[in-house]
């Protein structure tokens, strides 16, 4: 069973558990998860936090954005809209500064612990280099920064309010099937994106000019020619960037979709297969998105998978 805690500005924890309807998105391109779920109308004040669990699982906790009391022909209703903690550091501007050789504690101890977020991983990698934290940058874009530059991934948020630096956390792995041995689902579809592959990355070493080049060597092999231009030269640029720019290209272009009954938020990062009738077996995959929505109707999950990621490209002088 769903229930809802909601607290308000004097710290009360209000109790609710019959959603008149509920959407819950979760995306690993989107630093903040949201929330929106409408109620029966009951007087709660000025809420600021929510959690929800479904039975003994967190499946969401965050800030309450919007809280909104309308009426109209069939009752009064509370409509409440919230993000998941990331809210904190992207609302928050960090303060203009330089790090020589920052490590992963330290980025976290000043732009993450603060406002409430744990972490859990106890790596602690440096950044060989200069980050520079620029006025109007967000707590959120400082540590982003900090993790590209030293992991090569987007850190993640997730529902359980825990950072992982290193992106989407391994949640164990998933079968979607057709044929009763895995999650149900009841619709599929495949898409392959041509548009998003990048074939070859030029790249400038020195004053020569952009003479190395980073090819993808299946996207050439398959006719898709889409360059780009890359200065290594700045600290800001490292060549190790080329390849992630051609597999995050390699990783935008294909996606399988799901529609799956019930909650499924709890698979999001998870490794991922597809058995189907049609398509045959489709392995190799992670739920890079989950969006639940249920009202009177019942509840339904849409579920994205990309690939994992892979060495790919030969370079060449």
């Amino acid at each position: 069973m769903l229930r809802f805690f909601l607290t308000d500005i004097d710290g009360i924890t209000h109790t609710l558990t019959r959603p008149l309807s509920l959407t819950i998105r979760m995306d690993e391109s989107i630093p903040a998860d949201d929330c929106y779920v409408v109620f029966p109308y009951e007087a709660k004040g000025e809420l600021k936090d929510i959690r929800i669990m479904d039975d003994d699982e967190l499946v969401f906790v965050g800030i309450v954005d919007e809280q909104e009391h309308f009426i109209h022909e069939k009752g009064r209703f509370l409509r409440i809209s919230a993000r998941s903690l990331a809210a904190r550091l992207l609302d928050n501007e960090a303060m203009p500064e330089c790090y020589n050789h920052p490590s992963a504690k330290l980025i976290y101890e000043r732009h993450v612990a603060p406002f409430g977020i744990k972490r859990t991983e106890d790596d602690d990698a440096v950044y060989y280099g200069e980050q520079q934290v620029n006025k109007g940058m967000s707590q959120w874009t400082v540590l982003k920064n900090f993790c590209v530059a030293c992991y090569s991934a987007i850190p993640r948020i997730g529902a359980d309010g825990v950072l992982w630096m290193k992106g989407v956390a391994d949640r164990g792995s998933v079968c979607f099937s057709d044929e009763g041995d895995g999650v149900v689902y009841t619709e599929i579809s495949e898409k392959i994106k041509r548009c998003e592959e990048i074939s070859r990355v030029n790249i400038k070493v020195n004053d020569d000019g952009y003479l190395y080049q980073m090819d993808h060597t299946d996207a050439i092999r398959r006719g898709i020619r889409r360059e780009r231009y890359l200065n290594a030269v700045l600290a800001s640029t490292p060549m190790t960037c080329a390849d992630t720019m051609i597999q995050n290209g390699r990783n935008a272009s294909y996606a399988v979709r799901l529609r799956c009954p019930g909650m499924l938020t709890a698979r999001m990062g998870c490794e991922a297969v597809v058995k189907n009738r049609l398509l045959g077996n489709i392995g190799g995959l992670y739920v890079s998105s989950v969006s639940y929505h249920m009202d009177q109707n019942g509840g339904t999950s849409t579920i994205t998978l990309k690939r994992r990621n892979n060495g790919c490209g030969s370079q060449d002088m």
